[in-house]
């Protein structure tokens, strides 16, 4: 992508000379419906701006373009941001498209447009992004759900719905934004998680999550795999942990491996290291009949598959494949 000054077009700027500079908080403007929330301190003097929907869309897909970004990626960058800014839906952003864009996102446009210049995940501008119906705040400390993980989500769900009765303990390693663990706490009344990751930068996000949906009973622990958990057992243990190998890493798209934390994507011996550690001990913190879930590289089911045979030999493995037919899941139920 070619260098580009960035110039703010006259709708955007300021009118007149006297008004102060405003600070924009991004902590608290990359929250999810940020311009909504009443302890979100706003702009006191926001800028005079009228500009459409249809205006600004069309300014930042031009720039994008501009830059070398292909048009249907900047179509598509731009109608995420836009209506994930305004929680609304495709179809609603489109049928409302020459309404005037809120001023206080409006006050904001240009400095989400040139972080989508540099190639900066939406996500992240946003400071949210979507899984399995629901908006997780995320920041560069996390990675960014992904589709897939919601298939093994609802693996585990479809699981679970096949019993009744007593609560069932989960613990979700590496749990980054606590999108998995979380998710099935919501979806399920009876599940009770240990939310675990070695970031206490991705556990704060975790904690901020579970605040939002009301999860008061997520244990959220500062764990290397088992080491903050000893002595307990779990009815389901979860893991979507970095798989990718280091010399994989040119499959990784630009923006990922700029923006995305490195200790949450990449694992030594060929991407294998964390299922490793985890196998290692998973039949002392596998409860009796119990089972095991585990998001994998494409290229790994059979490796994971054999080391989880091995750790558990009474066990029965599943491999699973994902939407586009690639192996991705892998089920552990123990013996």
């Amino acid at each position: 992508m070619t260098e580009k000054k960035f110039e703010t077009p006259k709708q955007f700027k300021q009118v007149g000379n006297d008004e102060p500079a405003r600070k924009i908080t991004p902590d608290k403007l990359t929250a999810p419906n940020w311009y909504d929330w009443d302890d979100i301190k706003k702009p006191t003097k926001p800028s005079d701006v009228k500009i459409s929907l249809l205006e600004g869309r069309k300014w930042a897909i031009a720039e994008l373009t501009s830059v070398g970004m292909p048009k249907e990626d900047a179509q598509d960058n731009v109608d995420f941001l836009l209506s994930g800014a305004l929680n609304i839906n495709y179809a609603y952003l489109r049928a409302n498209i020459t309404r005037t864009m809120p001023t206080d996102l409006a006050t904001v446009w240009p400095q989400w447009l040139a972080k989508l210049m540099n190639n900066e995940p939406v996500q992240y501008i946003l400071g949210h992004a979507p899984f399995y119906g629901r908006e997780f705040m995320v920041d560069p400390r996390v990675l960014i759900p992904r589709p897939e993980t919601e298939q093994l989500v609802e693996w585990i769900l479809k699981d679970l719905n096949r019993t009744t009765g007593k609560p069932v303990s989960i613990l979700d390693i590496g749990t980054g934004s606590g999108a998995i663990i979380e998710t099935l706490m919501l979806e399920n009344p009876r599940v009770r998680g240990f939310a675990a990751d070695i970031s206490s930068g991705a556990l704060a996000v975790a904690e901020m999550n579970a605040q939002r949906f009301g999860l008061n009973y997520l244990h959220v622990v500062k764990s290397d795999v088992y080491s903050a958990v000893a002595g307990l057992e779990f009815d389901i243990i979860v893991s979507n942990p970095p798989y990718i190998a280091t010399t994989d890493e040119d499959e990784v798209g630009g923006n990922v491996l700029e923006y995305e934390p490195h200790t949450a994507l990449f694992a030594d011996h060929d991407g294998l290291a964390i299922y490793e550690k985890i196998a290692a001990d998973l039949a002392l913190y596998l409860s009796d009949n119990g089972r095991a879930y585990f998001e994998i590289g494409y290229k790994q089911g059979q490796q994971v598959v054999a080391m989880m045979q091995h750790a558990l030999p009474q066990a029965e493995v599943t491999l699973k494949k994902d939407f586009s037919g690639l192996d991705r899941m892998v089920r552990v139920v123990k013996g």
